[in-house]
């Protein structure tokens, strides 16, 4: 790693606000002058840093988890057990899709609570909730009491949904920006496919059910005991004026980095935020409040220093009206997930056991459990070659991959064919989750930093509406319309998310959370990386 402070090439004192573009991109980490940037630099992993990264994909975890346990319990739940006579098809829709309900109104809590009090309280606050909602579901007696759990819980995985997003976009260096976020939902699909694991080995226990849920307060308490590693997000803190606490975090992130480029980065992180356009030299920028991060800087006299520090940035600033860039990079985020839900994947995940068990598969369990591993073993895949490939190609090369999935598990429907079915599933599930399964969770990193914690409320609440509408009306429409034709409505769905994503999905690869905005100024540029930095 070289310690040497790359040099920043002097604006003219007359220079306009092009000239601030000019000057970025001498950092933009696809450019042939950023050998020294510390986003650029080769990202050793040290054990600090897995703990924080395994720390925050925790909230994923529970994610997963609280998610797929629903298809376990509604195997081993006794009607009894809730004072009932039966568990109709009805009762296991309202369980399962009244999670998605409160999932949506958790992305709606959760922005402004992470806006206002960060990202790191937030997620140790939906840690907490997880706890109440996993001890409430386990000890329902009634159907009602499981379901206010059940809400509960949702709000819990609402908030982490929108805020875990939001926080690893904000803490990952850009090169490995999309490998961070796909850990997210590695994370996810492990929980969910542990859920299934736990289901088959308590699935003979008395009221294994409750053990399930019960289980789902282990990994939040150990996230709450982790939260003593876990920084805050430097941009959040450069938002909110504590300039000495980003300067902390940045050390906290990059340990091994110079503290040199650590400075660097924290004064280029203050220029993008405040949006300063307009200045003489580097060194007359009014960025720091207090004289010791002044030295950090660069500055030398502390007249410089809080010249103009009253000024507060658009960037930080709240606003009635969302710009158009950032309307433009919402319409994508939100669009691509309710392609991912339209998909019906978790359909599959929520239901398969229940769907194996009516087509007379001996062990229904274990074959959703063959659906939960694939999920995992390919999100692997986008963990190996999201920052490698690209987000677009790898969308575009998968996608047609779940279209074709969907239609053979039509024909294993409509044919009773209980093996072509479950192959079908896998192909589909396979094509999933190398792509469709984490690129969307990753659209956040199109907004900028004022938009990015509503926005990603915004994107997180497309995913449980769509989610909602599925799950609490799959098995009554497939019930109305048979399996079969209800496997192509997603098929379509599908094919017409290919079409989207080759006419709007824009290439971000390499590109910092900064310099996205580029991509969406005058329109969708979806070539942008391409043409300029190919």
């Amino acid at each position: 790693m070289d310690c040497d402070v790359p040099r920043i090439r002097q604006p003219r004192p007359d220079a306009s606000e092009d000239v601030y573009s000019d000057l970025y991109s001498t950092f933009s980490q696809v450019t042939s002058t950023t050998a020294n940037d510390i986003e650029q630099l080769p990202y050793p992993l040290t054990f600090r840093n897995a703990v924080i990264f395994a720390g925050a994909t925790v909230g994923g975890l529970l994610f997963g988890y609280d998610t797929g346990i629903i298809s376990g319990v509604l195997l081993m739940l006794n009607p009894a057990d809730l004072s009932l006579s039966v568990v109709t098809d009805f009762d296991k829709e309202l369980i399962t899709s009244v999670t998605c309900l409160g999932s949506f109104f958790g992305s709606l809590l959760a922005f402004s609570i992470a806006d206002r009090y960060g990202r790191r309280l937030t997620l140790a606050l939906c840690s907490a909730v997880f706890i109440v909602a996993a001890l409430w579901m386990a000890l329902a007696t009634t159907l009602s009491l499981l379901v206010t759990g059940r809400l509960l819980v949702g709000v819990a995985v609402g908030v982490a949904a929108q805020c875990i997003p939001v926080y690893l976009s904000e803490i990952s260096p850009a090169s490995t920006r999309g490998t961070v976020l796909a850990l997210n939902c590695l994370a996810i699909t492990g929980g969910q496919l542990i859920s299934y694991v736990v289901s088959m080995l308590v699935q003979e226990t008395k009221h294994a059910w409750r053990y399930l849920f019960g289980l789902a307060a282990l990994p939040a308490i150990f996230f709450l005991l982790l939260l003593d590693f876990i920084p805050e997000s430097p941009r959040w803190l450069i938002s909110h004026g504590d300039y000495a606490g980003a300067l902390d975090s940045l050390k906290v992130i990059y340990p091994l980095a110079p503290m040199q480029l650590v400075s660097l980065k924290l004064k280029w992180l203050i220029l993008d935020i405040n949006k300063l356009r307009k200045y003489q030299d580097e060194e007359d920028l009014p960025l720091a409040r207090s004289q010791s991060i002044s030295r950090y800087l660069g500055f030398t006299q502390p007249e410089e220093v809080h010249a103009g520090s009253e000024e507060v940035s658009t960037e930080t600033k709240p606003r009635h009206r969302m710009e158009a860039r950032a309307k433009r990079a919402l319409f994508v985020g939100c669009t691509l997930m309710f392609f991912q839900q339209a998909s019906g994947i978790n359909a599959f995940m929520y239901y398969a056991p229940v769907i194996f068990a009516q087509i007379e598969v001996q062990n229904p369990l274990a074959s959703a459990m063959i659906i939960a591993a694939t999920n995992f073993l390919f999100t692997l895949v986008a963990l190996r070659f999201v920052d490698r490939v690209g987000r677009r190609y790898m969308l575009l090369s998968t996608i047609w991959i779940m279209t074709v999935g969907l239609l053979l598990s039509s024909v294993g429907f409509d044919e009773d064919n209980t093996k072509l079915i479950l192959v079908a599933f896998l192909i589909f599930v396979g094509g999933y989750a190398s792509a469709m399964g984490t690129i969307p969770w990753s659209s956040v990193e199109f907004l900028p930093l004022n938009r990015r914690s509503f926005g990603g409320a915004c994107i997180s609440c497309t995913n449980w509406l769509t989610n909602t509408l599925v799950s609490v009306s799959y098995l009554s429409i497939g019930k109305k319309v048979g399996m079969a034709n209800t496997m192509l409505i997603f098929a379509l769905f599908t094919a017409l998310n290919w079409i989207f994503v080759y006419y709007y999905y824009p290439e971000v690869k390499g590109l910092t959370l900064e310099e996205v905005g580029k991509v969406f100024e005058n329109g969708i540029d979806v070539s942008y990386v391409y043409r300029n930095y190919h």
